[in-house]
């Protein structure tokens, strides 16, 4: 018996967007019968069958109901949180197992119609962060960009996720959150974009120089495109992760720039914007065709400046395709 609680996963496996909050919401699966657990403020939302709890309720009581005649031990997801866990103890008792293998190994693999919302997303995205990179005018400042880019993601349709903009030394700082930082000529520019489409994400990053660019820039921002290269190329069906990550450090390497690269290469897309498979050193993950992934190798050179170039790449049968 399989009992979900992160929405993600109650979207793959049911086709419900369920975002309950600090509310218990689940999908129980147990053979082929799907049962979803909600709060009663979501009755109607769900064409499955289900059982609600009223506020004041012990959901506990409902998923008891739902896994009526389950059989076989209890798995969960591994993103469930303590509070949804504690129901799930009262109702199915206290032994479970973590299922994430499972169930990620499913999702990594999309199917056609997945990886289309997934490339229309990144589509838009691109083409928003091309018209915020030619729309720059000095003084502007990082959240000012960055709300912009909002309302642009917003007005095409599509579901806003993390969004970072960063000027200058702020460059050099790969997960810095935008600021009141403003545009000088000469600075160095990372615009980051995450959005989703009909639920699913795309993830962009262009980096580049604003009228000028510091010195050495040029230099790093082709040493990180040939990077970047490098990766999409050594990604095929029966590669291992972790040789896609190494073939974008190697590249680094032999520019002299190998230790200003301080993250993994990339990550999985999907229903969540950081999923498997994991583009990073020593992972032994095979890569399958369907498998989409970003491709973003970055030099953060302190105090200076940083460059990152992402893209989002599905793995077919003849190699990686840029979506």
């Amino acid at each position: 018996m399989l009992v979900l609680t992160t929405p993600a996963n109650i979207r793959y496996f049911a086709g419900v967007a369920v975002e309950a909050y600090e509310r218990f919401a689940a999908l129980v699966i147990c053979g082929a019968r799907k049962a979803l657990v909600l709060p009663e403020l979501d009755r109607g939302r769900a064409a499955a069958e289900a059982y609600y709890y009223k506020d004041g309720e012990d959901p506990a009581e409902a998923l008891r109901r739902a896994a009526e005649g389950c059989e076989g031990p209890v798995k969960i997801d591994g993103g469930t949180t303590a509070r949804a866990l504690e129901v799930i103890r009262r109702a199915l008792g206290p032994s479970y197992e973590i299922a994430d293998e499972e169930i990620y190994a499913l999702r990594a693999v999309k199917r056609a119609e997945e990886v289309e919302r997934i490339a229309a997303a990144a589509r838009a995205i691109k083409e928003v962060v091309e018209e915020a990179a030619a729309s720059l005018e000095p003084g502007a400042s990082e959240r000012q960009v960055a709300a912009r880019i909002f309302l642009a993601l917003a007005d095409r349709g599509l579901e806003p996720g993390p969004i970072l903009v960063q000027f200058g030394e702020n460059t050099a700082l790969p997960h810095q959150g935008p600021t009141g930082r403003r545009l000088r000529e000469g600075d160095a520019v990372v615009i980051d974009v995450t959005a989703a489409y009909e639920g699913y994400y795309g993830d962009i990053t262009r980096s580049f120089a604003f009228r000028g660019g510091p010195r050495g820039y040029g230099d790093v921002h082709e040493a990180v495109a040939e990077a970047q290269r490098a990766a999409i190329a050594a990604a095929r069906p029966g590669a291992r992760a972790g040789d896609v990550d190494e073939a974008a450090r190697a590249a680094l390497r032999a520019r002299g720039l190998g230790q200003y690269f301080t993250h993994r290469t990339g990550h999985g897309l999907g229903l969540e914007f950081h999923e498997r498979p994991n583009i990073a050193p020593n992972s032994a993950e095979v890569l399958k065709p369907g498998n989409v992934f970003t491709v973003e190798p970055g030099v953060y050179l302190p105090g200076k400046f940083g460059v990152r170039i992402e893209d989002d790449v599905v793995v077919a049968e003849s190699g990686a395709e840029v979506l």
